[in-house]
């Protein structure tokens, strides 16, 4: 009888190595949850091709199992790991985000109140410069 490997076996052992990957090297830059979506992909193929092996074990080669079994626990390490990094980054984003905010609005309610001292001020700003032009200045130059 001619036995065949599980449709998962070369792509959920990759999609398990690439989020894995990601998880280590592009962790910090927050695109664990890209390997995250990919861990659970890879999980999700390599639970069905492990449940069609046990429905009819015979079709398959045992070794073709060994490697689904072998991407299911690179898929769980994955995912946690994404998972971990990303409920990290959304933590920091929450808590940066506050402070961000915060410092925001400290900054806008304090320049609504410059602009009210601001414009107040504006019409005396206005006759010193009528005062002080260039001419007035070459006048004065002038009459020493």
């Amino acid at each position: 009888m001619y036995q065949n490997k599980l449709p998962a076996d070369p792509s959920s052992l990759i999609l398990g190595i690439v989020a894995l990957c990601m998880a280590i090297i592009l962790g910090c830059c927050g695109f664990s949850i890209i390997g995250l979506i990919l861990s659970i992909i890879g999980l999700i193929s390599a639970n069905k091709s492990l449940r069609e092996y046990q429905l009819n074990p015979n079709a398959y080669l045992p070794n073709s199992r060994q490697n689904v079994s072998t991407a299911k626990v690179l898929n769980i390490i994955a995912l946690v790991l994404n998972g971990i990094i990303t409920f990290i980054f959304l933590g920091y984003l929450i808590v940066y985000g506050t402070f961000m905010f915060s410092s925001i609005r400290e900054e806008l309610n304090k320049s609504k109140t410059d602009t009210i001292s601001y414009e107040n001020d504006e019409y005396e700003w206005d006759q010193q410069v009528e005062e002080d032009t260039i001419y007035n200045y070459q006048d004065s130059l002038n009459q020493e």
